[in-house]
């Protein structure tokens, strides 16, 4: 099926499509002790390039700590039917430091640059949120589970970005009795949303215990919440972890 949005009607014909000659992941300084900048690390996976398997360009985030966590696309197969949306920015976000990174993917793949820096500082000003972890596109809009409040305090909620990287504010309507952010998938289809509980940014001995070997990831909390995706936009039940 052909079509000139982005991404795919399907994951068999995601199979079918050409394999991916780049990829991008990022690295991260947090309990190395050393003080750089997080970066995004282009890697060559064309087999047939000379420069095969190796990082070909680091781009390195304007400031120390931010601890770059989950990645995620401007846009996605949610719009695979919009002519007028395209795959072209990756956004970053930093867990510690709240800042979520834009960065320019299209103009030169090679060597991705930055675009915006959503600050951390306006986040919490606007929707009271703080601790960025998965992005996804939302149509040609795009949501971020935030895992706390403004001071780190749980449960979170949900930043609501548009078209332009500019804050919308808050997605959900209300958290109900979800006690924890992490990680979430929708279905618009059947109009439901899947989140999952862990924790929040203000457990930052426990984040230490477990990076350390010291504690179990066991400790924090384990529950899978069903939300209403379109108008509800709050908890509607809980399945058990």
């Amino acid at each position: 099926m052909e079509c000139c949005g982005p991404g795919f009607a399907s994951p068999a014909d995601a199979i079918k499509a050409p394999h991916e000659t780049l990829l991008y992941t990022i690295a991260i300084y947090t309990g190395t002790g050393v003080q750089e900048p997080d970066y995004l690390a282009t890697v060559d996976v064309d087999p047939e390039s000379p420069t095969y398997s190796q990082v070909i360009h680091r781009l390195e985030m304007p400031g120390i700590g931010d601890e770059l966590h989950h990645m995620g696309w401007n846009a996605c197969s949610s719009c695979f039917g919009d002519a007028g949306m395209s795959r072209k920015y990756l956004l970053l976000p930093g867990v510690r430091s709240s800042n979520i990174h834009v960065v320019d993917t299209a103009t030169n793949p090679r060597a991705p640059r930055l675009h915006k820096v959503i600050e951390g500082a306006e986040i919490r000003a606007k929707t009271n949120l703080s601790g960025p972890h998965t992005v996804h596109c939302l149509g040609s809009e795009i949501i971020i589970s935030m895992l706390g409040d403004a001071k780190g305090e749980a449960p979170g909620g949900y930043l609501h970005l548009n078209n332009e990287f500019e804050i919308v504010g808050r997605w959900e309507s209300s958290m109900g009795d979800i006690k924890f952010g992490y990680d979430f998938w929708y279905q618009p289809r059947h109009n439901v949303m899947v989140s999952s509980e862990w924790a929040a940014p203000s457990t930052e001995h426990l984040y230490a215990r477990i990076r350390s070997g010291r504690g179990r990831a066991s400790q924090v909390r384990a529950r899978i919440a069903h939300l209403g995706f379109r108008k509800a936009r709050t908890c509607r039940e809980f399945l058990p972890g």
